[in-house]
């Protein structure tokens, strides 16, 4: 997904919208079987009365009523039988949303004027969301994939028949003959698949290695198709294809990650930044081209006017647990890129730094 899109977001537009009063963040780790999935009402149970007391904290029980309220029904209301990997809850005194996430997260607490959206945009734009095309010389079957899971199947132009037949079926009877009719066939093929993923698309393409390189050939954007996964998939099940064709994504998704970071090392002084305080600044400013970021990393800060002062207490009064979350957010407003990237890549960099636009 990418940045047009989070803006887009129904999800991200809720969490990423002005509210009035404290903003509760709960997230821990979450499982998916009993028994260790017996624990998590007890982690749940534990944040809730830590963010109790830190809203207690900001104002009288009778001002925060309306919040706490909200905070003390979340922990019912919430079917541990069908958690995933993680949970993200958050609750303001209007709203509640409660998200389910499908990879673990840190257990915390957090209580601010905004919510915790890391780890939702994480999902959301760090998760490789690309296409499996299952082709064959007889028909094509177009997927949408998010990592290796199965999203849907694509509709519309696809599913599509090769229902070409020779006006000369002597001269198609011929290796060069039906040659040609798959070339058509691929041109067609192509031609759909660049109107339903867009320029910036990806996909890889399960079929024979012998067909492969011919649809390649005749597409107008090779660089749509991020690998091939050889074999015949006619029967296999679209659930099983696509976790096989992850392996290919993942590595195209390193590549790009790759070739953030060779941007960033060959950009002049004046045209990236590495401080955290300058970076706040200038993504403010709208100045940030691209902001690259490591999956965990959080810094505390205490916000002033125009300017921050970093600080080692999360916890402590007036301070934003995170302005890092800050950051990203107001990349994503300011109609920046966001490349979310695993922790260690960017250590040089003490874990951020942006390319800047001017």
């Amino acid at each position: 997904m990418n940045n047009t899109a989070i803006l887009q977001n129904e999800l991200i537009h809720r969490l990423m919208a002005d509210r009035e009063g404290p903003c509760i963040s709960l997230l821990f780790p979450t499982h998916r079987t009993m028994p260790d999935a017996a624990q998590d009402p007890l982690i749940l149970r534990r944040l809730v009365k830590e963010a109790e007391e830190r809203v207690l904290e900001l104002g009288n029980k009778r001002d925060m009523e309306p919040l706490l309220k909200r905070l003390g029904e979340v922990e019912g209301s919430i079917d541990h039988n069908h958690n995933g990997d993680g949970m993200a809850i958050f609750i303001a005194s209007d709203f509640t949303e409660v998200v389910r996430l499908p990879f673990p997260v840190d257990e915390r607490a957090a209580v601010d004027s905004t919510f915790v959206t890391r780890e939702v945009i994480r999902w959301k734009l760090g998760g490789v969301e690309h296409h499996v095309l299952v082709l064959s010389t007889k028909a094509a079957r177009l997927y949408q994939a998010s990592n290796d899971r199965l999203v849907g199947e694509v509709r519309g132009a696809f599913p599509m028949r090769n229902h070409r037949s020779p006006a000369d079926a002597l001269a198609a009877s011929t290796p060069k003959g039906q040659l040609n009719l798959l070339r058509e066939f691929h041109v067609d093929v192509d031609r759909a698949i660049r109107e339903e993923v867009g320029p910036k698309g990806r996909v890889v393409v399960a079929c024979t290695h012998e067909q492969y390189p011919h649809l390649v050939a005749e597409g107008d954007h090779a660089s749509l198709f991020i690998g091939n996964l050889p074999g015949s998939h006619d029967e296999a099940t679209p659930a099983s294809v696509v976790k096989a064709a992850w392996t290919l994504a993942y590595e195209d998704q390193k590549k790009r990650h790759i070739a953030d970071l060779e941007i960033l090392q060959q950009a002049p002084a004046t045209q990236h930044s590495t401080s955290v305080i300058d970076i706040w600044k200038q993504v403010h400013e709208g100045r940030g081209m691209t902001l690259l970021v490591e999956r965990d990393l959080r810094i505390a800060a205490k916000v002033t006017g125009d300017r921050i002062e970093l600080v080692n207490d999360p916890k402590a009064p007036d301070v934003v647990d995170d302005i890092v979350d800050d950051i990203i957010e107001e990349q994503i407003r300011k109609g920046g890129e966001v490349r979310i990237l695993p922790n260690g890549l960017l250590a040089e960099y003490k874990g951020i730094a942006l390319l800047l636009r001017y």
